[in-house]
């Protein structure tokens, strides 16, 4: 059995996706949220988690903050899966939403680019993504910032910012611990 477990919770593959690589480049075991226990987790030495980043919510996190008295001797590391273009800003904006102070301190956070596709997407999701779209629209465009003009220019289209090399730091790190 591997000492690393790589688990993922997604909505439209892009944090499978990274899971999926992340798990081949360290040989590590790959589960789903849903399909693993807390007592699983008691075999590893290091917990990868990944899911989607929306509205600054981590998608499935809960079930680590919900355990992690029990993990928090472990390595952990997570990772948001995401369409900001600065990576900086938004782990920081992570940890603030999503980890407590004890986690802030622990916890290794990155952010990788996801992709997007209306076609796919579910109508609340559309809806929340043209709420978040004329609400950029109200500003002055010389007002928006990376973020807001990437918003504007995917709108609508199917776009893929997923990149298997983005994981490198990920991987540095836990090949580091």
């Amino acid at each position: 059995m591997s000492k690393t477990i790589v688990i993922y919770k997604t909505k439209y593959g892009s944090a499978k996706k990274y899971a999926h690589w992340i798990s081949q480049s360290l040989g590590a075991d790959l589960f789903d949220v849903k399909d693993v226990s807390v007592q699983m987790l008691n075999s590893y030495d290091t917990i990868i988690y990944g899911g989607g980043l929306y509205a600054g919510g981590l998608l499935g996190f809960s079930f680590i903050k919900k355990n992690y008295e029990l993990i928090k001797n472990k390595n952990v590391v997570v990772f948001a899966v995401g369409s900001s273009l600065n990576p900086d800003k938004t782990e920081e904006e992570i940890k603030n939403r999503n980890l407590s102070d004890e986690m802030k301190e622990k916890v290794k956070v990155f952010f990788l680019r996801g992709a997007l596709d209306y076609k796919k997407m579910k109508p609340f999701d559309k809806f929340l993504m043209f709420c978040l779209k004329k609400t950029i629209e109200m500003k002055k465009p010389e007002d928006w910032d990376d973020d807001a003009k990437g918003i504007i220019a995917t709108y609508g289209k199917s776009v893929d910012f997923t990149d298997e090399k983005s994981i490198n730091p990920i991987l540095q790190y836990i090949n580091s611990l």
